[in-house]
């Protein structure tokens, strides 16, 4: 839950994209600071699931991580607040590094907090348990945004005073996330022999051919991730097009926390009730709305106030990106127990082409056209949705083996 609240006020959607474009006035940047996201997710969880997966109690990892990511959000609020005159290329390095150092130890904390989840979880509990983690976090995080909105709008505090104040509240709300976890108690897991680098490499390719439906899965979760390609822009696309003030932070972040909340309810009682894999498709529909919005709004002259489309946008947008657990759940239904935390690394790579992704989007966006980016990215969704509709239940997954 403070971990959701924390990220009101380093929101990859909003805040760091505007932070960087009124740093350095670069879309390119903004696009190379979106793909570090996808890009730990892709990478590191591979390494750390196959580290972790020799360790029979996993939790002073996970600390560790979490604790190289989070506290690095201190070096940027104390900068912004410091030396608020320094020059662009300080603060493109320096914001690279730091959301760099966030999520690479973020995803390599992810394989853990996965197996925590799957052995102190009941399966046909899990759906609950997001929910109820995003619905408390999320409203939670209503009054984190009016916040953000506030600080960033008030007279006194100049820019980047302002954006300095927002990312070192942040910076402090995740001092008590990395001290709720570390006074979790775990439970012992079933443990592998512990790959080496090359080993593993050669060995990715056996559990992709060794669990097809999980194969499939991950191409459904590329394509969900080449969403990628607008989402850090739309914020971008809102303030350079229409206008539209950092105030109106106010009224979307709200709406986004709104919709993951809405998500949270959806996707966990779809997937508790419906199966994982009909949450998934639904979840991969979904995304494609953002995206099929601001086309719209590129290609057609709308009479109506952008700020009404734009509303729309980020809700929706809030209630497709809570949809990653539906994807968890359904990975940890299909893969043996004991090989939950290579499986929960591999299925970082549908990450990787996310993050080559915005870094294209951000050229797409300066050198080409806002409809092409925009529209290129919702026919890559639809095919996700499609390529969705064939994932099997569970149940028949483990009918076949019986």
């Amino acid at each position: 839950m403070l971990f959701t609240v924390g990220l009101v006020f380093f929101d990859p959607n909003t805040v760091v994209p505007l932070l960087m474009e009124r740093l350095t006035g670069s879309a390119v940047l903004v696009g190379i600071v979106g793909a570090l996201q996808p890009l730990a997710k892709g990478i590191v969880p591979i390494l750390s699931g196959n580290w972790i997966s020799a360790l029979e109690y996993k939790k002073r990892f996970l600390v560790s991580m979490m604790s190289v990511g989070r506290l690095s959000l201190w070096l940027l609020g104390l900068s912004l607040i410091l030396i608020p005159s320094a020059s662009r290329f300080f603060w493109a390095f320096l914001l690279l590094l730091v959301q760099m150092l966030f999520w690479f130890g973020d995803s390599a904390g992810d394989p853990a907090w996965m197996d925590m989840v799957g052995k102190s979880v009941q399966n046909d509990r899990r759906g609950r348990f997001f929910a109820t983690r995003q619905i408390i976090g999320g409203l939670m995080s209503v009054a984190a945004g009016a916040s953000v909105a506030a600080i960033l709008g008030a007279p006194a505090l100049v820019f980047p005073l302002n954006y300095g104040v927002v990312i070192t509240i942040g910076a402090l709300i995740y001092v008590g996330n990395i001290g709720t976890i570390g006074g979790m108690i775990e439970r012992p897991s079933l443990t592998t022999k512990r790959l080496t680098v090359g080993a593993l490499i050669c060995a990715l390719p056996h559990y992709l051919k060794a669990n097809r439906v999980f194969s499939l899965t991950m191409i459904v979760l590329v394509l969900f991730n080449m969403a990628r390609l607008s989402i850090p822009f739309f914020i971008v696309f809102g303030r350079r097009e229409f206008g539209l003030a950092e105030t109106a932070l106010a009224l979307f972040i709200p709406l986004q926390i709104a919709g993951r909340i809405l998500g949270a309810i959806v996707w966990g009682f779809v997937g508790d009730r419906y199966g994982h894999q009909r949450a998934i498709a639904l979840v991969v529909m979904t995304v494609a709305i953002p995206s099929t919005i601001a086309f719209t709004m590129e290609m057609l002259d709308l009479a109506i106030p952008a700020i009404v489309p734009f509303a729309i946008l980020f809700f929706v947008l809030g209630f497709a990106l809570e949809g990653w657990p539906p994807f968890i759940n359904y990975m940890l239904d299909i893969v043996p127990a004991r090989d939950r935390p290579l499986y929960a690394g591999l299925m970082g790579v549908g990450y990787v082409p996310a993050a080559v992704a915005a870094i294209v989007g951000g050229f797409m966006f300066q050198y080409w056209s806002y409809g092409g980016l925009f529209g290129v990215t919702t026919v890559f969704t639809i095919t996700g949705f499609f390529v969705a509709l064939a994932l099997p239940t569970a149940a028949r997954i483990h009918e076949r083996k019986c």
